[in-house]
């Protein structure tokens, strides 16, 4: 009988504020009301305006939407069941106050609610769901919804109710609820679909579809009743939308490329200030083009569950972007982000040790000082160093560092782009000690990378000539912008995963311009030459093979492999000019790979296969013109004056000047260096050097560990 002695008391009191605010306690203002400024999902799209996440607060969704979107059916529904008198009546009606407080009289129980959608409107907002069922409540609820009618249209009032409603499963709002029950959205419910929604919000467990689908489908007939009885739809169209058998969706939080929205919702804090706990309603179109990223997912997984097993690997990540831009085109963080421990992101936030891949630095860095040309000879062969080091060839308890190639061979005196593709260690540190580990330093830095080793801000000092062997770990973000600063001739862009955000109004509130963010790394010429180094499939012959995963069949492309000591990372980095991606292989926990695996046969054909793949169709791209300050010779492309250098690197290194007692402990850098270049001791006469000749190409069986004849295809990096 509540509501009845609600209607006996309210009339008199609507007239009289002083009594009205005596009788039921002070009333909050409903001035200032508006669906846009509900607490609502942030919505993170593709570049294509897919759908990838929708992310809400705890559980719970929400997605405003106007009322001109949703569909006739629901709001048809909705009116039917919930308040018919919606349009004519004053907030409250009387009428269907008293019709509910007898039929509850005569069955005993609450058979209806008698509150109208502006009386609803007013309990979600301001009396909350949990308020107790008294006549002081209902009278409040009564007189605000009066005051609700008077300050907004009804129209107004209608959308902040579809929009507020509670419709269970988290869902609140129409647009919530079609995508949480329908997969589908408010704007194309079909009537079958709408009078099950519309029947959600006086019970909104008990009429799950998903839990109670009997009960749902009773109050679906309800509703579709309700419609014929206010002429909305004939007994025909009734009889036809309760025959359709619906497909109902138990609501989950599903993120498509969650590694990569995981990064986007990073950036936004860090870049934006915009956190999904807000609740703003951000719409956040994102750079990632879903389809590549499909693409991507597929190839990892399926090199990880081909090949995992025997070389012990188990896990790999991949970042493509487009050079030109800096926009990330794909993203994969690791192979299942679902498995325990599968949110680490080995893409953005894992640092790895990237091995001989980060050579490119010490090549670049050499290119530029102008000490070397690509033709610069360079002998390779045993080097002794007085202290210890931290790079292959080294062994703890041991007071001196011998380097080795991972071969285990010296090849004698090469060309310097062909010790960069085959990727010798004895030549890279002789290049890095030459050139200067700051400029290697700056080098990495401006190519792209954001830390080199922790701490990220240590000075060139604090690096050990392991250096240019990829000893300090770094980001597989980061070597992709580095090859995408190579890929556009020495223009960095720094990966760019947002091109815009829009508020819950729909105003811009950022767009990615990548014309501000531009920087001039290096110069194009340097950028050329390395490009050209690592695209000649001939230079890295002599240690992988001819026409391997490193070459794209009709096409010109950079590429560079790289594997750490021990065997515990597994790297290759490449790119055409549109195109350029950064491939990661190893195990989370740090164990290593087992049969010697290299670049070559872990991450290469992932690098190989998503290339193929994303550039299908597309013709082969390459540089056009050679850029100023280049000079060409045949084949070959110098810095302009760099034609003829001394040949120093093919000279005999630096002998230190210690007395045969020495002791490795308490050696000066004086003792240890010869003007400025660490210095070498007792190195050995080096073996004659092989003739250089391409090796032929592998066949595909031909793979370490296989059981091959002795020396046949045994692959290095």
């Amino acid at each position: 009988m509540i509501l009845g002695v609600v209607v006996v008391l309210l009339l008199p009191l609507m007239g009289i504020p002083a009594i009205t605010a005596q009788a039921v306690g002070p009333l909050p203002a409903v001035s200032g009301l508006s669906s846009n400024k509900l607490q609502q999902d942030t919505l993170i799209y593709d570049r294509h305006g897919q759908l990838l996440a929708d992310v809400g607060k705890e559980g719970n969704h929400r997605i405003v939407v106007p009322l001109n979107y949703v569909s006739p059916w629901v709001v048809k529904a909705t009116l039917a069941t919930e308040d018919r008198t919606f349009y004519s009546n004053s907030g409250i009606d009387v009428g269907g106050i008293l019709r509910a407080a007898i039929a509850n009289y005569q069955h005993h129980h609450i058979q209806q609610g008698g509150s109208t959608i502006s009386q609803q409107l007013i309990k979600q907002v301001y009396i909350g769901s949990n308020a107790p069922n008294d006549i002081q409540r209902k009278m409040k609820e009564a007189i605000l919804a009066i005051e609700l009618n008077r300050e907004y249209s009804k129209n107004q009032i209608l959308e902040m109710y579809l929009n507020t409603i509670f419709y269970g499963s988290q869902t609140y709002g129409i647009e919530a609820a079609a995508r949480s029950y329908f997969q589908t959205n408010a704007h194309d419910v079909s009537l079958a679909q709408a009078a099950m929604l519309a029947g959600l919000p006086q019970a909104p467990t008990r009429y799950n579809p998903v839990v109670n689908f009997a009960s749902a489908k009773q109050r679906q007939a309800q509703v579709l009743a309700a419609m014929v009885g206010e002429k909305f739809i004939t007994a025909a169209d009734a009889q036809a939308a309760y025959a359709v058998k619906l497909q109902v969706f138990s609501p989950v939080t599903k993120f498509e490329a969650p590694y990569f929205v995981d990064y986007v919702l990073k950036t936004l804090a860090k870049d934006h200030g915009i956190n999904s706990s807000d609740q703003r309603g951000y719409r956040v179109y994102t750079s990632l083009d879903l389809n590549l990223q499909h693409m991507a997912e597929k190839v990892v997984r399926d090199q990880v569950a081909q090949k995992g097993g025997f070389y012990n690997f188990h896990d790999a990540a991949l970042v493509s972007m487009d050079p030109k831009t800096g926009q990330v085109l794909a993203m994969v963080g690791g192979v299942d982000y679902n498995r325990p421990g599968g949110q680490f992101n080995f893409a953005y936030d894992v640092p790895r040790p990237p091995g001989s891949s980060f050579k490119i630095f010490t090549y670049t860095a050499a290119i530029e000082s102008r000490k070397v040309n690509m033709l610069s000879p360079v002998l390779d062969a045993p080097m002794v160093f007085p202290t210890g080091g931290d790079g292959p060839g080294y062994m703890s308890g041991y007071a001196k560092y011998i380097p080795q190639n991972y071969d285990r061979r010296f090849h004698g005196t090469l060309p310097l782009k062909m010790v960069m593709g085959n990727s010798l260690n004895i030549p890279a540190l002789k290049v890095e000690l030459r050139t200067g580990i700051p400029a290697v330093v700056d080098m990495a830095h401006r190519l792209g990378l954001t830390c080199l080793g922790e701490p990220c801000d240590r000075k060139p000092a604090d690096y050990g000539m392991s250096l240019t062997l990829g000893a300090y770990p770094v980001r597989l973000a980061d070597m992709a912008t580095a090859a995408s600063t190579l890929a556009t001739l020495g223009v960095r862009h720094r990966e760019a995963p947002i091109l815009s955000i829009k508020d819950g109004l729909g105003r811009a509130v950022y767009t990615y311009d990548p014309k501000t963010v531009e920087y001039r790394a290096v110069d194009p010429g340097v950028a050329f030459i390395i490009a050209s180094i690592m695209s000649d499939d001939r230079n890295r012959c002599l240690e992988f093979g001819c026409g391997g995963d490193l070459t794209l069949a009709g096409r010109h492309v950079a590429a560079k492999t790289g594997t750490t000591n021990d065997f515990k990372d597994n790297w290759t980095v490449g790119f055409t000019p549109s195109l350029a991606t950064a491939v990661w292989v190893g195990n989370p926990d740090n164990k290593p790979l087992s049969h010697n695996s290299t670049g070559i046969v872990g991450a290469a054909p992932i690098w190989h296969k998503f290339m193929t793949q994303a550039l299908a169709g597309k013709p082969d791209e390459w540089y056009g013109a050679v850029p100023a300050g280049i000079d060409q010779i045949g084949q070959n492309y110098f810095l302009t004056g760099t034609e003829n250098l001394p040949k120093t690197l093919a000279q005999p290194w630096p002998q230190c000047k210690l007395p045969a007692n020495y002791s490795p402990y308490s050696l000066s850098y004086s003792q240890i260096t010869v003007d400025g270049v660490y210095c070498v001791i007792n190195a050995p006469k080096p073996p004659p050097a092989p003739t250089p000749s391409p090796a032929p190409s592998p066949t595909p069986d031909c793979l370490p560990g296989l059981p091959l004849p002795p020396g046949q295809c045994k692959p290095h990096d």
